[in-house]
């Protein structure tokens, strides 16, 4: 079976982490396929693991009819049995090429990203994906909630869904160091943009400041970086925060770090927060979709709704507790949350796809 992937995006995030770990967990008999932009890292790591000739171009996160029709030949050329599109744009593309092509479509959602839109926007984008849900034979969420949300927001029939948890490469050993109550490591992952809400990390490194020796990493890339820095200067933070931008080694921040922190307001499922499990983190993750699939609240982790309370938790974190949600957070993650598991099971889907 061939299978051709599609992405608007190859840049650092948890879409193209996602596949590249389909990618890499592929069966045997499966010959796999990629539509993406050139993006930094992974477009080079997609064509590392298929080379060169299996990746077919995409512009990132804008829609092309030149390359709609490129990519149709592409589909023929190779004789592609299914499409598998990850995220609403890829979505618009695959959709419309299962039409053109009469090939099947599965659709991945990674979450109903409707949180910014207004009213107006939100109910026309709503209609698309009804209208899109036509032409999709499988759709896989990645959580539970997000399941709960798409089967409530009517955009595609229940009996197409599939819910297949995200998954993640589990390391065989943790080395992070243990907190001994000195000096609290935070580190968040995040997109500088609306979805993963930047803004209530200062607020929280604003709130600790007085109160508690901490430093917060932040690693990742988006538009409002230098707004955000330009605040933590503004308001005298720069000493407790530091902004790292886009890096290439993530899981040795995780490494060096006691806690991790999410203020996103939606998710699918977070592969960021999985990945801190993975790592024998204590997560404290906004009480949101997706965060609130993979974190059960004082258990494998804290899930917090605003500031204030998130600053009540991690100033009455204890040297107790934070080793035992640690541990608790990796058997969650070892025994739920593998990428070879994920992968087997999307895999399976195609059959029914097809």
């Amino acid at each position: 079976m061939k299978v051709l992937f599609l992405t608007v995006r190859a840049d650092l995030g948890g879409g193209p982490e996602h596949l590249y770990q389909l990618l890499k967990h592929r069966p045997q008999g499966i010959g796999a396929y990629v539509a993406c932009p050139d993006d930094k890292p992974y477009h080079d790591r997609y064509r590392a693991l298929l080379g060169p000739d299996r990746i077919v171009p995409l512009p990132h996160r804008a829609f092309s009819l030149g390359s709609l029709a490129a990519t149709a030949r592409f589909i023929r050329r190779e004789g592609i049995d299914v499409l598998h599109s990850h995220g609403k744009g890829a979505g618009l593309y695959a959709r419309m090429l299962g039409l053109w092509t009469g090939r099947p479509v599965v659709h991945t959602f990674h979450g109903l990203h409707t949180g910014e839109y207004s009213p107006l926007k939100k109910a026309l984008y709503l209609r698309l994906e009804q209208l899109l849900g036509w032409g999709t034979q499988k759709a896989i969420c990645v959580s539970e909630g997000e399941a709960r949300l798409i089967r409530e927001a009517g955009v595609i029939r229940a009996d197409k869904l599939a819910v297949i948890p995200n998954g993640i490469e589990i390391p065989e050993t943790v080395t992070r160091p243990q907190w001994d109550g000195g000096k609290l490591r935070l580190l968040a992952v995040s997109r500088y943009d609306h979805q993963k809400n930047p803004d209530l990390l200062i607020d929280i490194a604003k709130a600790l400041s007085g109160s508690l020796r901490f430093h917060l990493d932040v690693i990742g890339t988006g538009e409002r970086l230098p707004q955000i820095q330009q605040r933590l200067n503004d308001e005298g933070l720069a000493q407790h925060v530091t902004l790292h931008g886009g890096v290439a080694n993530p899981r040795d921040y995780f490494r060096r770090t006691h806690v991790f922190v999410s203020t996103s307001r939606w998710e699918g499922m977070p592969l960021a927060v999985l990945e801190a499990m993975s790592e024998a983190l204590c997560v404290l993750a906004t009480d949101v979709v997706g965060n609130a699939d993979v974190i059960r609240d004082g258990e494998t982790g804290r899930l917090f709704r605003t500031s204030d309370e998130a600053v009540r938790m991690l100033q009455g974190l204890t040297v107790e507790d934070c080793a035992r949600l640690s541990a608790a957070a990796r058997r969650e993650a070892e025994q739920t949350y593998s990428a070879d598991v994920m992968a087997a099971k999307t895999y399976q889907v195609y059959g029914v796809a097809g």
